[in-house]
């Protein structure tokens, strides 16, 4: 024998079963991911067909037995990674690693009990276990996770250099060594390269339950600042992530940006009349008409209750008409009870000033809001005093035209109606 391959398979097969058993060690103490165990159980068996393979020629049975064992490595930890990564796809179907490794199986196990004149089962086995890990490489470079795991990148090199020393040993073995060499010389390199990949996976599953722990905790730490910085009834910002979002909106030019607040016109009154169901469903409306009506650049959040902001850059006051008009039309495609209790919105806009801070300019934009919004009610009063003076063929043209003086904006037919208090709506027949 050119070298002693018992001490070999034999040291190699100790050092697989410490590496193996300290990662289930430190599994059973951590949370393992799906597939580690087939890792774990592959290594396992691998050290098994080590050992079987040094003793094969003291005890003959064990030969076919350590064909069996070590044949299984490649599928079995390419199961794994299926297992591990199995939210992906792969473009090779799991059925097919079993069939690849039930044609090895039967073909070297057919060797050793039936031989043949032109190959040695040594030789055989040599073949399929080559075959067995080039497909398991080609079968991992497969899963759609491939391209963003370094893990499964770095598991095909070593696959790929495990399948490389098989054939260069099993070459050597065919044309360069000695015709004397025996088979436990022979399979020496389909025992030793897969066994210096299993080597690897203990610290390589660590590595990636690592990975996938991180990640998990990122996705976690993720949901956890969405739920404290997102109002979760309207999925706006809320207030204090609002101010930071609209500090760094405004940056490079605060004396061109603008700032709109807003609020719900007796949404009170639509809580005590239509309960506060309806009241939520009215914010959500409007958390949405803001998300699906202002720019990219805008920043929209929820101050709290019922009062909304948002922060235009490189927007003048003169040109915020036009906005409240399409979030008006948003919110009127959209209203909960539109004869009942119309969903309006009171606004106040101010144009921010150099070295100005988004709370003053707030503030600003709260007492334009006040302002709107004493103005509106002075507008209903006055329209609610000339319905009740004028007759009633003339009543519902003035009342309009006082709503439309206080600058409400378009006046539809139905929202009239709005101002009548639920369980009072009449008919009204002309005078003959």
């Amino acid at each position: 024998m050119l070298l002693h391959s018992t001490s070999l398979l034999v040291a190699a097969s100790a050092s697989l079963v410490v590496a193996s058993a300290s990662a289930a060690t430190i599994g059973v103490q951590q949370k393992q991911r799906r597939g580690v165990w087939w890792w774990v159980a592959a290594n396992m068996l691998l050290a098994g067909a080590l050992a079987a393979h040094a003793l094969e020629d003291q005890y003959v049975l064990l030969a076919p037995l350590a064909v069996l064992l070590a044949l299984q490595w490649p599928i079995v930890t390419l199961t794994g990674m299926r297992r591990f990564f199995s939210r992906g796809n792969s473009a090779l179907p799991p059925w097919a690693d079993w069939i690849v490794l039930a044609i090895g199986t039967i073909a070297a196990l057919g060797t050793w009990f039936e031989p043949v004149s032109w190959a040695s089962p040594a030789e055989v086995f040599a073949v399929a276990t080559l075959i067995a890990t080039a497909y398991a490489a080609f079968a991992i470079s497969r899963i759609e996770d491939f391209t963003t795991t370094p893990m499964l990148r770095g598991l095909l090199i070593a696959l790929a250099c495990s399948a490389v020393l098989q054939a260069v040993w099993l070459g050597l073995a065919l044309f360069y060594l000695p015709p004397g060499l025996d088979s436990t010389d022979l399979a020496l390199g389909a025992l030793l390269a897969p066994a210096a990949v299993a080597l690897l996976m203990p610290q390589l599953s660590l590595v990636m339950n690592h990975e996938r722990s991180v990640a998990q905790l990122r996705a976690s730490h993720r949901k956890l600042r969405h739920m404290v910085e997102v109002d979760p009834l309207t999925k706006l910002p809320n207030r204090r992530h609002f101010h930071d979002l609209a500090t760094k909106a405004i940056q490079p030019s605060p004396e061109l940006s603008t700032v709109l607040v807003f609020d719900i016109d007796r949404l009170k009154y639509i809580n005590e009349v239509l309960g506060h169901s309806v009241g939520d469903e009215a914010l959500r409306q409007v958390g949405m008409a803001l998300r699906e009506t202002l720019r990219r650049r805008d920043v929209a959040g929820r101050l709290g209750g019922d009062e909304f902001a948002a922060v235009l850059p490189r927007t003048k006051v003169a040109d915020v008409e036009a906005v409240i008009l399409r979030i008006n039309a948003r919110i009127d495609d959209r209203q909960v009870a539109p004869r009942i209790a119309r969903v309006c919105l009171n606004h106040g806009a101010t144009q921010m000033l150099a070295n100005e801070t988004i709370a003053d300019a707030l503030r600003r934009a709260e007492i334009a809001l006040e302002n709107a919004r004493d103005k509106r009610r002075e507008a209903e009063a006055l329209a609610a005093r000339m319905a009740d003076s004028l007759p009633a063929s003339e009543a519902m043209p003035a009342l309009a035209e006082a709503l439309a003086a206080a600058r409400r904006g378009p006046i539809s037919a139905a929202m009239p109606l709005s101002m009548i208090p639920v369980g009072e709506v009449v008919a009204v027949t002309p005078a003959r």
